[in-house]
């Protein structure tokens, strides 16, 4: 009988898809007054077309542009689907070369009075802004937006950059009922394309070629002078490569706990160009190797240039490091000089935007800025200091050689035994830690005499966080203790991004939130700002309701609010690898003191679980003695991304920490 169903409500789907109009405004009235996905129930927005062009344009005045015309029509069920009525198209722009938007048109259809009645998007509500030197915006709010809504609209893209094609998108974070895209590219241009090989979908490929003639005139020269009447009709043949997709029914993209960035799984195309063939032009070839790429970047895109740059720094660090020996105390000077005088202004990219200078005098930068300078600072103090060209995780992994892989830069500094990363862009990273979005797999370090590597990107410490509580409860049945923290590397950082700035009375909220009828106080906490050093933390708490008394027996989860209650891998299947943001050892000890009068009837059973080829270990171990008991819960893992397949053993892993947090003592009163 599901099977059924679940065939009916697919026949119904194909029904519909057959019989609906992708035509601009040709919008149904069935299409607002659907209530919910036919497939996705749990869908809040859903594209029901998109169609996505890419074409290269010639014009006599203007010579070649890469066009690309966008088409979406998108239901919005709920509202938490009214984000998808907000849309940012973003193009690039490099000096006097730039990217346009043209062509916006769109309305929102909505069934008013029975009536399907559609309202347009007026000029006034388009927006542009320029987000970066290198980077525009176009924004715009899609008017009259509700539950039911559907909202269509339709853009082109104009480029000069004629080499790069950008990605065509094919799976989104909500369901696409009908997705078309068409490539067409003129045998000058010599693109291989690739799907995401970390997507499971396949797009099914139709290739062709097209003949084309352009047509152009000419007017024939005599001397200096034009005569009106002299031209010559000249044309060019040449043959176009097509790329068609269509595909139904694309399901969403699924949401699932530690993935490092959601849409780097997306199904899309990426165009590789690997050489151009001109008319009566040589072959000019773009593969390349990686060494190749970061070369260029290097002498080309002005990092060389910003790396050699001293002379607007140098009385400064040699004030700064006057009376400074030993080299790791240097560092540390530089590195904390940087990111004290220089503000981030949240803009990435491997070049300087403003130039270290300026970003030196004013005070903030982007990355480039800031990091390159960092580079300058330190080779200038006597170290071995290279930029690293990176790509942050929401920009994606670079698969194969091109300058459009990387858009970021840290610094590194080489010493004979290893190589320590260093980002001056964020105030809360210490020397050797690297900032969330750029421990990104690999990066690719350039040195000073052209010669490149690829640098390891990922944290190998492993950061702790220990939390010691010694408790005990009351004749009034109240857990009272005491809790002492020591957080210290990337632990650390997430507890500065995170609470470092709150009021006092804000930060108790936090530490009250989710931990039962509790009461704290006198919280004390120490080295907050001090970067690089241990963060230790220490408050009082009261918690009543901690214990069930049944049959004159005191039933305690010991773990109490430090217990692990509930496994973080819920779903049957994983589709996505599972990736922490750092190797961790977690520790939580609790003291016990068994009160004047009871004795202990059950206890917890020490445990020890591993996981495969040690990457990780749960140690449960419980010791008691006279009127002291002592619990360590200690999870150590070793390793930060492992595959689909390990999915099982890692929920069975968390499996069992959740059961051992769960076990309870059992108190009963002690016999006179």
């Amino acid at each position: 009988m599901k099977q059924f169903y679940f065939f009916i409500i697919s026949l119904f789907s194909v029904c519909l898809l057959q019989a609906q109009d992708y035509k601009f405004g040709k919008v149904s009235k069935e299409e607002v007054q659907q209530k919910e996905h036919p497939t996705f129930d749990e869908a809040n927005a859903a594209i029901l077309f998109r169609k996505h062009r890419v074409y290269y344009e010639i014009n006599k005045n203007t010579g070649i542009s890469l066009v690309t015309n966008v088409h979406e029509r998108i239901k919005i069920y709920n509202k938490d689907g009214f984000d998808w009525a907000n849309k940012t198209i973003s193009v690039y722009q490099n000096g006097s070369q730039r990217e346009s938007v043209s062509d916006i048109k769109a309305y929102t259809y909505n069934i008013i009075d029975g009536k399907l009645v559609d309202e347009k998007l007026r000029k006034n509500g388009v927006f542009q802004e320029e987000a970066s030197k290198y980077s525009l915006k176009t924004k715009f709010t899609m008017p009259a937006v509700t539950a039911g809504s559907v909202i269509e609209y339709k853009y082109t893209i104009k480029s000069p950059f004629v080499t790069s094609i950008d990605d065509v998108p094919l799976q989104f974070e909500i369901p696409v009922d009908r997705l078309e895209a068409e490539v067409k590219i003129p045998e000058f241009f010599g693109f291989k394309m690739h799907y995401n090989p970390r997507s499971p979908i396949i797009f099914p490929i139709d290739k062709s070629r097209e003949s084309f003639r352009y047509n152009y005139t000419q007017k024939r020269r005599s001397g200096d002078h034009v005569s009106n009447t002299q031209y010559n009709q000249k044309s060019i043949d040449y043959i176009l490569n097509v790329y068609n997709f269509q595909k139904d029914g694309i399901p969403p993209l699924k949401k699932e706990i530690y993935v490092d960035y959601l849409q780097n799984y997306a199904a899309y195309l990426r165009w590789e160009l690997q050489y151009t063939k001109f008319p009566d032009s040589p072959v000019e070839s773009y593969s390349r190797t990686w060494e190749h790429v970061a070369k260029s970047i290097y002498d080309d895109a002005g990092l060389k240039q910003e790396v050699n740059k001293t002379n607007f720094f140098d009385d400064d660090i040699d004030e700064l490091l006057a009376g400074t020996q030993e080299q790791p105390a240097k560092l540390e000077k530089v590195y904390n000089y940087v990111k004290n005088r220089i503000t981030w202004n949240d803009f990435i990219g491997f070049q300087a935007e403003n130039g270290g200078k300026s970003a030196y005098k004013d005070g903030k930068g982007n990355t480039g800025d800031i990091n390159l300078m960092l580079v300058s600072m330190l080779r200038y103090a006597g170290f071995d200091a290279n930029p690293v060209l990176v790509s942050t995780k929401s920009h994606g992994i670079p698969f194969y050689p091109t300058r459009n892989g990387f858009n970021y830069v840290i610094a590194a500094v080489e010493t004979q035994d290893n190589i320590v990363l260093l980002d001056a862009t964020d105030k809360n990273v210490a020397i050797g830690e690297l900032p969330e979005r750029a421990m990104n797999w690999r990066g690719r370090i350039i040195r000073e005499d052209g010669s490149s590597d690829w640098v390891d990107l990922m944290p190998s410490v492993k950061s702790q966080n220990t939390t010691i509580l010694n408790m005990q409860f009351d004749e009034e049945m109240v857990l009272k203790g005491k809790s002492l923290s020591n957080i210290n590397g990337l632990h650390a950082k997430k507890f500065r991004d995170s609470y470092v700035g709150l009021a006092e009375n804000d930060y108790l909220q936090v530490l009250e939130k989710d931990k039962g009828n509790i009461l704290i106080s006198e919280i004390d906490i120490s080295n907050e700002n001090a970067i690089g050093q241990d963060i230790k933390q220490s408050y009082n708490f009261e918690l009543r309701d901690a214990m069930e008394v049944i049959n004159e027996k005191i039933y305690l989860r010991p773990m109490v609010f430090t217990a692990l209650d509930e496994n973080p891998f819920k779903g049957e299947e994983r589709n996505y690898p599972i990736i922490f943001d750092f190797p961790s050892s977690e520790t939580k000890v609790i003291n016990f003191l068994i009160p004047d009068g009871y004795e202990v009837e059950s206890l917890p059973e020490s445990a020890i679980v591993k996981l495969k080829d040690g990457d990780g270990i749960f140690k449960f171990i419980v010791n008691f003695g006279g009127k002291f008991l002592r619990i360590e819960s200690s999870l150590e893992l070793n390793n930060i991304v492992y595959t689909s397949l390990d999915y099982e053993g890692l929920k069975n892993f968390y499996g069992h920490m959740v059961n051992k947090h769960s076990e309870a003592i059992v108190l009963s009163k002690a016999e006179k």
